[in-house]
């Protein structure tokens, strides 16, 4: 089992409250319509000392800020204030519904890098009766067009459900066309409220996914995500072992991430895997982060692969893939096979292991385009040094900011859209 280094967060969410303004039929929290700050929950000054502890020792983590509803939170400028002054990469993941243009400007000059706005439909009535409101589909697509007018990195987060998984096609047209940046398919993991009948059964999750493979090779000027489906990454090997999405890395380099790359931190500060999962590591009340993310053992039994059982447990593909601890958790075995995977193993199969760019430490940096680069999240570092270091080697040149800038530019031009500075 690896140790140290490899373990670091790439993004940590925190729920900083319970409260929200919607009735989702989803929610994992079963988050509650309040209209005073619920009894337990952190702090403002917790949470900035939870942002210090993270910053000393990995600055450039994103940090999401989540609820419930964050934008109700009161002390929600001052946080991305603090954590963006630290060094942290500050995003939200809200419904948008309440975001409004001196809002957003005001969180953009805070620090504030992007938004994720969850859309479940592109049907307007379909939104509304999932959210629980009224309006809701109008005000969360406003809320990306007032994001890109502020300046901040807009996102789209589409849950699939039965009641949507043919709209997928359809949703990428209505991101493009709302001028998100990226588009999120995340899949549903039944706990919370999300325990009744909207999730799909294994063969419509693996053609949705397919689909979604589909989708990413066709689209253009917007990137084709997905979310909570570790196997994804299978059917992406299955499809074309050499595409750039199946060599990728990081946060987009597959498998499950909980306990490994990723956490949450609940509102009153428990320290668990993954948003889907309320088996707690400790809280960081009682100890430091640190400790918790280092020593926990229910962190470190999510980092062995070996402890697998199942068919996940003999699958060829559990390096790259390893299911989704939190649909097996929820099945009654945190270490059990993923019902909604319907791969059957290879007897004796030879593991796949996922790509891992080496670092050429022969091409020089200029202390400028170090600089940049230590600006990027952690989990993108390693494959922009890699592209870079190739470059200047076919180049005969160091690695400068100037350098940095033309490849970025192309690969606006070559992707037909722009990334955030």
């Amino acid at each position: 089992m690896e140790t140290g280094e490899a373990f670091e967060p790439y993004l940590i969410a925190v729920n900083l409250t319970r409260r929200c303004n919607l009735n989702c039929a989803h929610c994992y929290m079963d988050a509650e319509q309040r209209t005073s700050v619920r009894d337990g929950e952190l702090s403002a000054v917790e949470i900035e000392g939870l942002f210090r502890q993270i910053a000393v020792r990995a600055p450039g983590t994103i940090m999401v800020l989540t609820g419930g509803e964050p934008l109700l939170h009161p002390d929600l400028e001052s946080l991305v204030q603090s954590g963006s002054r630290l060094g942290l990469r500050m995003v939200l993941g809200t419904n948008g519904v309440l975001l409004n243009a001196p809002l957003a400007a005001r969180l953009k000059k805070a620090g504030l890098e992007g938004m994720g706005i969850s859309l479940d439909s592109v049907r307007a009535d379909s939104h509304d009766d999932f959210r629980g409101m009224h309006g809701a589909f109008a005000r969360s697509c406003e809320a990306v067009r007032i994001c890109r007018s502020a300046g901040l990195h807009a996102q789209i987060h589409f849950t699939v459900t039965r009641r949507n998984r043919f709209e997928l096609a359809a949703a990428v047209d209505m991101a493009k066309e709302l001028g998100a940046a990226i588009i999120n398919f995340f899949f549903l993991v039944c706990v919370g409220r999300g325990e009744g009948s909207m999730d799909l059964p294994a063969d419509e999750y693996e053609s949705s996914l397919k689909e979604i493979v589909g989708l990413q090779k066709t689209s253009r000027g917007i990137l084709v995500q997905t979310r909570c489906t570790p196997h994804f990454k299978r059917i992406l090997h299955e499809a074309d072992p050499a595409s750039p999405y199946t060599r990728a890395v990081g946060y987009d380099g597959g498998g499950c991430l909980a306990g490994s790359h990723y956490c949450r931190i609940t509102p009153k500060g428990e320290v668990t895997p993954c948003p889907y999962m309320e088996l707690s590591a400790g809280n960081i009340r009682s100890d430091g982060f640190w400790k918790l993310w280092d020593e926990s053992r229910l962190f470190q039994s999510m980092r062995n692969p070996n402890l697998l059982e199942g068919r996940c447990g003999g699958c060829e593909y559990k390096l790259l893939c390893g299911g989704c601890r939190a649909r097996s958790l929820a099945a009654g075995n945190l270490m059990g096979e993923d019902d909604n995977c319907n791969h059957v193993p290879k007897p004796g199969g030879k593991l796949i292991v996922a790509a891992k760019p080496p670092v050429d430490g022969n091409v020089e940096w200029t202390p400028e385009a170090k600089a940049r680069l230590a600006k990027l999240p952690l989990f993108l570092r390693p494959v922009v040094r890699k592209k870079l270091e190739e470059r200047a080697r076919t180049e005969g040149v160091p690695v400068t900011a100037e350098l940095m800038q033309k490849h970025r530019l192309q690969r606006e031009q070559e992707l037909g859209m722009k990334f955030n500075a």
